[in-house]
């Protein structure tokens, strides 16, 4: 759901999305309620509300995304793709998230990736999130979040595309659970001296060192090619071009690198974001992408050993696994090539006892002549 806002009766337009501390309220009264199994009676007389009350509390949160619900399909039913593509690409895990027609691309992305850091968040952890249009097109779903630190792994971009900025960190920030470690400047300046100058502030560099020790960083994978990157928005068809002679085809977080996971450090000077190798010293990196067409960018970061998690859409799941031969094709070729290995396995079981037949019979006829 995205944001909603009313016009009060003087005109001013409010936003009627909860505050942070009333969406903690609310997912207070989802785990009494979901997890502990308290009815809607016990949860009302200890908060003071009336069962009716506590129903339409449970249903915001529902609707705000608080609480997220996830139908699982029979066993029967279950294709197993996310296995498969984890396996092909040495990932933990992947999330395929299927997206309506009638629904907004990148904010059902940022909803999927969003709701995994409020089941991956645990009490202490020091989080990262890099600055990308997925995530921020989420922010209104922001989970409650254990006491725990964030860092913003990546500064925001002013693109012609998107209008400038940078909610998801605001939100977080108004969480009082939350020590938001923000990273004042842009991901992208067009000097290096600049970036440079940018990056002895204290501020800055000491949000950079926060990324050195992280638990759980959330980043956006792209291909670094028009339209499947903001980075390369903000460049010029020289520095574009240039990533591509050094062997860029993916970039994250201003960060490129080539299809063999090798860092291409063309632009890293002029970048103020998170490194590679501290995406790589992360417990846990998720990445998320969407569309086929990334399919190669997302190959190259777990190349790279970015990624231990993947959150990608259906169209990109399908990709993966064509390109992995794990199709559906390729599961019917597996199917008969495991069957023409039986065949041969019977085979040559049927030659071997064959031969021991001969062999018998030429013992039974060596003893009969000694005889």
């Amino acid at each position: 759901m995205s944001e909603n806002n009313v016009v009060a009766a003087e005109g001013r337009t409010v936003s009627t999305v909860p505050t942070a501390r009333h969406r903690r309220f609310l997912a207070q009264l989802a785990r009494d309620h979901y997890l502990e199994g308290r009815s809607k009676v016990e949860i009302g007389k200890a908060n003071g509300l009336s069962r009716f009350q506590v129903a339409r509390l449970l249903a915001e949160a529902v609707d705000t995304g608080v609480v997220t619900i996830t139908i699982e399909a029979d066993a029967g039913e279950e294709d197993g793709a996310d296995e498969r593509i984890a396996s092909a690409l040495g990932l933990s895990s992947v999330v395929i998230v299927d997206i309506p027609d009638d629904a907004d691309a990148s904010e059902q992305m940022g909803r999927a990736a969003l709701a995994l850091v409020g089941r991956q968040a645990r009490p202490g952890m020091r989080i990262g999130l890099s600055w990308s249009r997925t995530l921020d097109s989420a922010a209104a779903f922001t989970p409650a979040l254990p006491r725990c630190t964030i860092v913003q792994l990546a500064g925001a971009l002013r693109l012609e595309s998107h209008r400038p900025s940078a909610e998801i960190f605001t939100r977080l920030g108004q969480d009082h659970a939350v020590s938001m470690v923000r990273l004042p400047a842009p991901l992208l300046v067009t000097e290096a001296e600049t970036a440079a100058d940018l990056r002895a502030l204290p501020e800055i560099s000491g949000t950079l060192a926060a990324a050195d020790d992280l638990d759980l960083a959330v980043v956006s994978v792209a291909s670094w090619a028009e339209g499947l990157s903001s980075v390369w928005e903000k460049c010029t068809p020289a520095q574009r071009q240039s990533g591509i002679d050094d062997g860029a085809i993916a970039e994250v977080s201003g960060r490129l690198f080539d299809a063999a996971g090798r860092d291409v450090t063309t632009i890293d000077d002029r970048v103020i974001a998170v490194s590679l190798d501290q995406l790589r010293r992360a417990t846990t990196t998720v990445g998320v992408a969407r569309g086929a067409e990334r399919a190669p960018a997302v190959r190259a970061a777990c190349a790279a050993k970015i990624l231990d998690i993947a959150v990608i859409d259906r169209a990109l799941a399908d990709a993966l696994l064509d390109e992995a031969g794990q199709g559906d094709t390729g599961v019917e070729e597996a199917l008969l090539d495991g069957a023409a290995t039986v065949d041969a396995a019977v085979d040559d079981s049927a030659k071997d006892e064959s031969a021991a037949d001969d062999s018998a019979k030429d013992l039974s006829a060596a003893d009969e002549e000694q005889r």
